[in-house]
């Protein structure tokens, strides 16, 4: 059976990488119940430090994820098929103010955080470094929020080796839908997020945070993330839409072709909302 992986790239420590990975079954986009088999779970990660001081671990965690999907390929009898990765897939260019696929963005209204080039990367890796060898707390490191994406690079650097792989911004997706006014870390933000999502995916036809459960590891927010990616994964070529300039430096959202219409499923979606289950 064909299946369709997301990745909300995280590398705390001792976190576990969420990943959600999800099949099609009578028109509805069903996530394989992945935290419910305890034989197999995905990598978890090192933190900032290991980042700056080992690469290795980096790259151990990449190659850790590409033996936890085949084995989820194998457990679950599939074979997946393409996966979305919410990271930047590469360093902007030198010299560019920002990645094409960031711009788009900005057109858009959708903030993110400027990725930089590879030359900034290193000075900010002996910056981070630097921190931590004067006795600095790893909590404090300088640029946490953008040392992740260093992970995220290594991560599309190895399971490109065997899956096509997407570059998707699940708050890009959310805007996209008319469903990011509150945050997902909010119990509201997180059901309307994915009544949102539920009315073209078909899952879940009960919304509630119970659903969210045992698609994966992480909190809810994480699995919510991880499952609009997979989403986006799903669709076809002329179902998405770039934002940027493909074929790298894009990023993927869903081609919605009717404003109108998606505003009318969506009130019909929402109604009743606060009354779902928050189990």
């Amino acid at each position: 059976m064909e299946a369709f992986a997301g990745i909300d790239v995280a590398f705390a420590k001792k976190k576990y990488l969420p990943i959600s990975v999800c099949v099609w079954r009578k028109e509805k986009l069903c996530p394989l119940l992945l935290k419910s088999n305890p034989v197999i779970a995905p990598p978890r990660g090192f933190g900032n430090a290991a980042i700056v001081r080992d690469n290795h671990l980096v790259k151990t965690f990449a190659r850790d994820t590409l033996r936890y999907l085949r084995e989820v390929e194998k457990t679950f009898g599939v074979t997946i098929k393409r996966i979305a990765i919410d990271a930047p897939s590469d360093p902007k260019k030198n010299g560019e103010r920002r990645r094409k696929a960031e711009l788009g963005l900005d057109k858009k209204g959708i903030r993110c955080i400027t990725t930089p080039d590879s030359q900034q990367f290193e000075s900010i890796k002996s910056k981070a470094l630097a921190h931590l060898e004067n006795g600095g707390e790893e909590s404090r490191i300088p640029h946490a929020n953008q040392l992740w994406m260093l992970v995220g690079f290594e991560l599309f650097k190895t399971l490109r080796q065997k899956w096509e792989c997407l570059e998707v911004f699940p708050q890009a997706i959310s805007k996209t839908l008319g469903s990011a006014a509150i945050h997902k870390s909010k119990k509201e933000g997180l059901i309307k997020q994915l009544s949102a999502t539920s009315i073209f995916t078909g899952w879940p036809e009960t919304v509630s945070k119970s659903c969210l459960k045992d698609i994966g590891y992480g909190s809810f927010h994480d699995k919510l993330d991880a499952y609009l990616s997979a989403w986006v994964a799903s669709l076809n070529r002329d179902q998405r839409e770039a934002i940027g300039s493909p074929p790298k430096d894009v990023i993927w959202i869903p081609l919605i072709k009717s404003a109108p219409n998606l505003a009318v499923q969506w009130t019909r979606a929402t109604t009743g909302l606060l009354k779902c289950s928050s189990k």
